[in-house]
């Protein structure tokens, strides 16, 4: 079965008149890089590899998996992208392989319903993006200290290209911060963006629903319609709904990460997953589509301009070797790598301040909060023999100084 899903997915590619990457299948089918470029070469042909599933290949890891396959919202998919992950340096078999492997050790994830039905259709090319919240996302690291976030996911109507970030909160900043990183990413503008009511789109007083005007401004100023459907109908919005599948991957990552950093990591990893796998509808990775739908979408012009449809923007000549930018007296930290380049801090109305640097958002703050984040802080002290050498001790050192100084007004 996997290979005649190989040779079929290759034949899709064909008949798009697209080269494949032989890398990414290969590391889907557990398959190796010329094998797969055999099969291309052969059209159709079944050239033989000597190998087969190798199902056994994961047994070393039968405890972990069995595991794994316990925790809340798990996948199958999840755990072997986990494994994947985890061990880059074994010769495990692909997904097909992996089902094998647990049916053949009777190891289930949990107990499902299944999906409910989403009836399908299909838009032109730049013309829709659809995009939600995964909300209240609760995950502990591996010292148990609990981690709560949201992920904003997009997902383009045509190719099914997926876009994933991370946000701590759903406010109307957040929304537009996202809205503003997801056109940066796609190098250009879907003409509609359908979502439901979501609060930071629609605000209900006196029984009567108005719109956060800020958000539409902003879309006003990037070219694109914003669409409200109703809450929940997979009719309008149900392309951006199954990414959520694609989400619950996290889940395998429950108690095997360390911070933010690594969260973001994860995240990374898990839309470039879903934009390599073959999509059920079309057949064909949405990273391969994308190629075609990237030329549809509208042109996105100006990205400083977006910045100050975003919020006040402050312009800073140079990052200073405190790490310290501030904004309207108001100090935030960013990461020690951004020291002596320039940078902009868009301040919104609703209190967020984000930094830019290079076109790359490298902080975030909030107007009142703690001038360092502590991440920034602890880079700052590493490798200063005052404040020791053993991470552990950096950080407990670096948390120790910042309650200091927020005793003292937080002043540096």
């Amino acid at each position: 079965m996997a290979e005649k899903n190989l040779i079929g997915e290759l034949d899709m590619y064909r008949e798009a008149g697209i080269k494949p990457n032989f890398s990414d299948i290969a590391k889907r089918y557990g398959k190796d890089r010329h094998t797969v470029a055999s099969y291309w070469r052969a059209e159709g042909g079944r050239p033989h590899d000597g190998r087969g599933d190798r199902a056994g290949s994961f047994d070393a890891h039968i405890e972990e998996v069995a595991a794994k396959a316990q925790l809340p919202g798990v996948t199958k998919k999840g755990i072997h992208e986990w494994l994947l992950h985890r061990y880059p340096g074994e010769d495990l078999a692909g997904y097909n392989a992996f089902t094998q492997f647990m049916r053949k050790n009777g190891i289930a994830v949990g107990a499902s319903g299944g999906p409910e039905p989403h009836p399908r259709f299909e838009t032109p090319p730049g013309l829709q993006l659809q995009f939600d919240w995964k909300e209240s996302v609760k995950m502990a690291n591996r010292d148990g200290e609990l981690f709560e976030f949201n992920v904003f996911a997009a997902t383009l109507g045509h190719s099914r290209r997926h876009i994933f970030i991370r946000s701590r909160t759903r406010t109307t900043d957040d929304l537009v911060r996202c809205m503003y990183a997801t056109i940066a990413r796609l190098g250009g503008v879907p003409r509609e963006w359908v979502t439901d009511n979501m609060s930071a789109l629609v605000t209900v007083k006196g029984g009567r629903r108005h719109k956060v005007q800020r958000a539409y401004e902003f879309a006003k100023a990037a070219g694109f319609e914003l669409k409200l459907c109703r809450p929940r109908s997979p009719q309008t919005k149900g392309k951006v709904e199954s990414s959520n599948r694609f989400l619950s991957r996290l889940m395998a990552y429950q108690g095997d990460f360390d911070g933010w950093d690594d969260i973001d990591e994860i995240v990374a990893r898990i839309e470039d997953a879903s934009n390599s796998e073959p999509n059920e509808t079309t057949g064909l990775p949405p990273s391969a589509l994308f190629m075609e739908e990237k030329d549809a979408l509208l042109p996105v012009g100006n990205l400083r301009a977006l910045e100050e449809a975003m919020g006040d923007v402050v312009r800073v000549a140079r990052v200073p070797a405190t790490m310290l930018v501030s904004a309207h007296g108001e100090p935030m930290s960013v990461p020690r790598r951004c020291i002596g380049r320039p940078a902009r801090i868009v301040c919104m109305p609703g209190g967020a301040m984000d930094c830019y640097v290079g076109g790359e958002l490298v902080a975030t703050h909030v107007a009142g909060g703690p001038a360092y984040d502590p991440a920034h802080y602890a880079e700052a002290m590493a490798g200063k023999r005052w404040f020791g050498d053993a991470a552990g001790d950096i950080e407990a050192a670096a948390a120790a100084n910042l309650g200091l100084l927020d005793s003292m007004g937080g002043s540096l």
